[in-house]
Formats: C-alpha cells, structure tokens, sequence
C-alpha cells in the first residue's frame, strides 16, 4: 500500500517536471551560445549623420562640477550626453534637472560605481541598473535607455550580461576615443589635451570625459577640445536610440563568476518582464504607428463597407426599376426589372422576350443551334454555334454579323437591345438612365410598303399586338 501511495505521488510530479523541462529547453539554445561565450543580439536600424559628428560623455556625475560643464556647452551651442550614477544624482537633484531642462540626454551608469559588486554577478548589477533608474526618473521624470557600464563593458561584461540588458531594451555604450582624464588621479589639463588630439579621426566620434569630483581638469580642457572638433568640421550631438552605439567586444572577463540554466532563465524572465513593462520610446513609437495604421485600416473598411452597402442599396433601387420604352406613333411598352439587365450602360436582355413584346415570334432549331426571330418582314437567324446573325428582309438576305453578342443563360440567348433594334432596321432616338428612372425612346421602320395612286404610304402597324 506504502509503495502504490509512493508511486502514485512521483507519477503525480511528472507534468511540474516535464513544464520544468520544457521551460529549460526553451533557452537551453541561446543559453549554450552565451556559455560558450558566443554573443547573440538583435540588430537594431540605426542613422548615420551627413557630418562628421562628436558626442560628448560625461561619466560619474553629477557634482559640483557639473554646471560648470552645462556653462561651458551652453556657451558653445552644442548638447552632450550625461551618465549619472544614482547615488550622485541623489545627492545632485538640482544638477539632474538641469541637464534634462537644457536638452542633454542622460544615460544610466548604476548606482555606485563599485566594480567588485557590480560584476560579482548580474543579479547585482541589475539591481543597481533599477535603483538608479528609478532616482532618476523621481527626479528628472525620465527613464534612460542608454547605459555605460562603469569601466567599459571590456572584461567586465560577458555574453549573459550584454544579452539580458538587451532583452530588457536598454542600449549599452561604451566609446572610441577616451579622454584619459580617469587614467588616475588628477591628471593634468595638458596631457588630456594631448590624448584627445592624438586619438584616431573617424565619422562618429563617442568621447569620454568625466564631471565627477576630482576631475576639474576635464572641465578646463573642455572648451580646447570643442574648438578643436568645431575647426575639423564636426557637428556635436546626444546619443540617442538611432544613434550606433559604441561596443567593445566580449573578452574573457576578469571576474570569476558563473551562470546556470536556472539562474539565467529567472533573469531572463525579470528583464523581459522590465521591456514589457517599460517600452522604449521607438517601441512606444512603432505601437502608437501600427495602432493608428489599424485604426486607419479599421475607419477604411467601415467607409468602404458603408459605400458597398449604399452602392448595393442603389444598385437595388435601379435594379427594381422598370424599363418604359417610346415607339413612335404607338403605345408605350413596359419592360420588367427581372427581364433586362444594365450592364455598363448597355441593355440585354433575352431574344424571344424582345421579339414577342415587339409583335413577334421566335423558333429554336436545336439541330443547327439556331434561333429564329420572325418581325414582319424581317427574319433573323442567331446561329450560336458559329456566333452569326443572319438577318433577311422579305426572304433575301440583307445583312450578316460575324461574331455577333449574343450568350446563352438559362436557355435564353441574350441580345442587347440597340444593336437588335439597329438589325431590325430601327434606332433609339434618346435613353435616359437615372436612379429613378430608365426610359428609352426608338422609332421603328413600317412593317408593311406599299404603293397606293403613286403615292408612297407608310402603315404605321408596328406589328405589336396593336
């Protein structure tokens, strides 16, 4: 009894075993790519500037220094790029707001700097990324996407750490030219101005100075190194999502750490928890267009089904219309809606119906395929084989039409109406076809001539039924 309860309790965790399995081998692909130090990220579309281009960085800040560097770009007209750490901008609201209130972009630089904690493991450095994060956005109202991991991502940052960040939206940015000012303590104004100068030219150029305590000497060598980018031809910009970022590659890292399958799923699950939560402004962007475009597809095809329905409405409207036709020096005829159809302006509507309603007659020779219409002293022969009419005046032939419109539906052949009235010698005179109205006026050649004191007569009998 023991061992059925027993075996009945593990059969009972198989399915929370098998999900387990399943939730594995979801990343168990991209998981093995990282572990084996292979990186793998989504490629992004980015803008290249027409003018060679600076973006300024300043790193550890703000400070006291800080408005001291905002004086000096605001002098010079040009904007920059901050990244803050969230200990500083705790302790520098002022400095904070005032970077956003002049227009320059801010970027996350964690909260404390201390290397140890931050590539101890990711969880620390996540944590650090949210707790800098939210200072900023309580005291500027803003939530940077952009992020430069203290040091640089070189041999601090590992596959894993480039993958979550990016799975959770943000941009990481390192940089291509460094100023040199962090090289160690003090470092003199010139020697900065000489590493900055000797360092390579290229189209973007992503800088890095710092506008953290103990560095004065980057904000006295400020306006040289702007001077010196203005004489080359350069525009100064802020780093922005469209903007390429700057990336070392993954190295072999200088912190010993290690990642499960486990652990790296629970934070994959928090950083695409983060992008769900908090899109970025292109994802914001991208929803907003494909909403308004499906608002926009939605509004078009209520119009267009709201015009199929009036048009359809119409089309039933003119549809039960009547056809009244005008025969000079005679009576009107009616023509039903179900016996004719308005097809491009053009009436037809079935052979036999026509003649019968004029007066006469039509046979069907089924050997030969063809439709006899007799009109006093017209014959009209429809050969549907051969798509002819033949049409004969007084037993002669007149007349013969190769190709002739003619169809067969529900064994009727149907004719249009003019070109059969111009056959039997006739002509419509006027036609209107309105929503309201469809009335046809024709005049037809007597059926009978004849000769009465050398006077030609002409018998008004149209031979239909009058």
């Amino acid at each position: 009894m023991v061992v059925v309860l027993l075996v009945s309790l593990l059969v009972g965790m198989l399915p929370a075993k098998a999900a387990e399995s399943d939730g594995d081998q979801a990343g168990q692909e991209v998981y093995q790519q990282l572990s084996a130090g292979k990186r793998v990220k989504s490629e992004g579309t980015y803008e290249t500037p027409e003018q060679p281009t600076v973006y300024l960085t300043f790193d550890d800040g703000p400070s006291k220094l800080t408005n001291q560097v905002l004086d000096i770009l605001d002098k010079e007209g040009i904007k920059a790029t901050f990244f803050v750490l969230g200990e500083q901008a705790k302790a520098h609201p002022a400095e904070l707001k005032r970077i956003v209130k002049d227009g320059h972009a801010v970027g996350n630089h964690t909260y404390n700097h201390v290397y140890k904690e931050l590539y101890g493991d990711f969880q620390t450095f996540w944590d650090q990324i949210q707790r800098s994060e939210n200072i900023i956005s309580d005291i500027a109202g803003i939530r940077p996407q952009l992020v430069r991991a203290p040091g640089g991502t070189a041999t601090n940052f590992d596959a894993y750490y480039y993958y979550l960040m990016d799975q959770a939206g943000y941009i990481m940015e390192d940089w291509n030219v460094d100023s040199g000012d962090s090289s160690r303590a003090n470092v003199p104004v010139n020697e900065i101005w000489q590493t900055v100068k000797a360092s390579p030219l290229e189209h973007e150029i992503n800088i890095l100075f710092h506008d953290g305590t103990g560095h004065a000497s980057s904000v006295e060598v400020l306006p040289q190194v702007i001077s010196y980018y203005k004489k080359l031809g350069y525009a100064f910009a802020t780093l922005t999502p469209q903007v390429k970022p700057k990336q070392f590659g993954v190295t072999k890292t200088k912190w010993s750490r290690s990642m499960s399958l486990k652990q790296f799923q629970g934070l994959l699950n928090q950083t695409q928890q983060y992008a769900t939560a908090h899109p970025s402004p292109a994802e914001i962007a991208k929803r907003e267009a494909e909403e308004l475009e499906a608002q926009k597809a939605q509004t078009e095809a209520e119009a267009k089904a709201k015009a199929d329905e009036e048009a359809a409405r119409i089309q039933a409207q003119e549809d039960a219309l009547p056809l009244q036709i005008k025969v000079f020096g005679s009576n009107a005829l009616t023509i039903e809606p179900s016996a004719y159809k308005l097809r491009a302006n053009r009436i037809e509507l079935s052979l036999r119906y026509l003649i019968e309603k004029m007066g006469g007659n039509v046979e069907w020779q089924a050997a030969s395929k063809t439709a006899v219409a007799h009109y006093g002293i017209y014959d009209m022969y429809y050969d549907l084989t051969d798509r002819r009419i033949s049409l004969f005046t007084l037993g002669k032939q007149t007349a013969a039409y190769s190709l002739a419109d003619m169809t067969m539906q529900d064994s009727q052949i149907i004719v249009p109406l003019r070109k059969t009235i111009d056959s039997l010698g006739g002509r419509i005179t006027d036609a209107v076809m309105s929503r309201d109205s469809r009335q046809i006026t024709m005049a037809l050649r007597p059926l009978y001539f004849f000769k009465e004191n050398d006077a030609i007569l002409q018998n008004s009998l149209f031979a239909m039924g009058w």
